[in-house]
């Protein structure tokens, strides 16, 4: 079954290990050339260049076919058309950044699913692997969400703007020229479609691993939490075996903290590019959502507006529950059953609680924290960018002309 990384309970019984949260995420890299076969493969040479050709027209081409038609047909542009095609400039230079990051260090994905079998291997109760496959179920359908969000925005874009008569982002295409007629506008429409549709995608691809991430961490955090809850809970435990388990726990939130060094480095440097374009794409949205827009490519603007909240929001959102998460650690440590333990198992237990003293937190860029204080302010530039184009009147400027 193509979904059935989707179900709640397989038909045989199986629960899926963490590794599969990364299912479909490592298909879609497949198939935009990211993820490449071994080097004995037989298709090893011709999936490289495909590859090579994908990014190629991502990062070299697309930013080219979208500023070279600013200087070579700048005043065909209408307000909205030029609204449309500068609020996606934004991030189609930031998509030329992150996949720049991400490229190099493409293999952090299997090292992150080598330490995710690790990590599932202390899951031994039954309670615990369900909690996992439940995990893996809504990775997967935060995958789904977004790929529908994509890909209306794509296809909206795509058929309201050729249903208006221009093309939907306004491709510098050298060959066809769409106001030759009926014809040639929908072949430029559908070429600027294919040519966007691989961006867009990869855009996703870029978005959506932070989240997988932050989600999988959460579950194994408050796994690790009700680990720590039942230290000591069991009379018929032996101190040698309740110091054994409480060194297992500190193992775990090693590991857990090393699962966070893999991708630490890609997230810090991928969401900073995001926030400087934030803002940026955001006040070119509203402004053609209030003052330019008809019904359909109103539409097509407002779900480009949810894909921008999105790129940012849920994982900094998620990196504040991390926070909690890690503040409930500290307390369940200290509130274990530790009183009447002996003298080792203090000792290792205080260690332990000083370990977690420290959150676990992400820096953006290594600048500033990635948390929900700074999505806002990042988000508040968009007003900041309404407000300068209404003082400056560019706004009828942009009408006159």
């Amino acid at each position: 079954m193509k979904f059935k990384y989707l179900e709640e309970s397989t038909t045989s019984g199986q629960l899926f290990p963490s590794r599969f949260a990364y299912k479909y995420l490592e298909r879609g890299m497949k198939i935009v050339g990211w993820l490449r076969p071994a080097k004995n493969s037989t298709y090893y040479w011709i999936y490289t260049i495909y590859g090579v050709t994908v990014v190629t027209i991502l990062n070299i081409y697309l930013p080219i076919a979208l500023f070279g038609t600013y200087f070579v047909d700048f005043e065909r542009f209408t307000p909205s058309e030029f609204l449309t095609s500068v609020q996606i400039a934004f991030n189609c230079a930031c998509l030329a950044l992150k996949v720049f990051v991400l490229l190099p260090q493409i293999k952090c994905f299997e090292r992150a699913k080598e330490m995710l079998d690790v990590i599932d291997k202390r899951c031994v109760r039954h309670e615990d692997r369900v909690e996992v496959h439940r995990c893996v179920v809504l990775c997967n359908y935060v995958f789904m969400v977004y790929q529908c969000l994509y890909s209306s925005y794509a296809t909206l874009t795509y058929l309201s703007s050729a249903f208006m008569g221009s093309p939907p982002w306004g491709f510098y295409l050298p060959f066809v020229d769409y106001r030759d007629g009926p014809r040639s506008l929908w072949v430029a429409a559908t070429l600027e479609y294919m040519i966007s549709s691989p961006g867009i995608f990869c855009d996703q691809l870029l978005d959506l691993y932070p989240v997988i991430f932050g989600i999988l961490l959460r579950t194994h955090l408050k796994l690790l939490i009700e680990r720590v809850e039942r230290l000591r809970t069991d009379d018929q435990e032996s101190a040698d075996q309740s110091h054994e388990e409480l060194v297992n726990c500190i193992k775990d939130h090693k590991l857990l903290l090393e699962f966070c060094d893999v991708f630490r480095s890609v997230i810090s440097r991928c969401i900073f590019a995001q926030f400087l374009v934030i803002g940026l794409g955001l006040g070119m949205s509203m402004l053609n959502l209030l003052f330019f827009s008809n019904l359909w490519t109103g539409l097509a603007t407002s779900v480009f507006i949810v894909i921008l909240m999105i790129q940012t929001f849920p994982f900094c959102y998620i990196c504040e529950l991390i926070d909690n998460d890690c503040n409930k650690l500290t307390l369940a440590i200290f509130h274990s059953n530790w009183l009447d333990a002996d003298k080792r198992y203090k000792s290792t237990l205080v260690y332990f609680l000083h370990q977690t003293q420290q959150s676990i937190n992400f820096l953006a860029g290594g600048i500033f924290a990635i948390s929900m204080k700074t999505n806002i302010e990042m988000a508040k530039l968009a007003f900041t960018v309404v407000t300068f184009v209404k003082q400056m009147n560019i706004l009828e400027k942009l009408v006159k002309n």
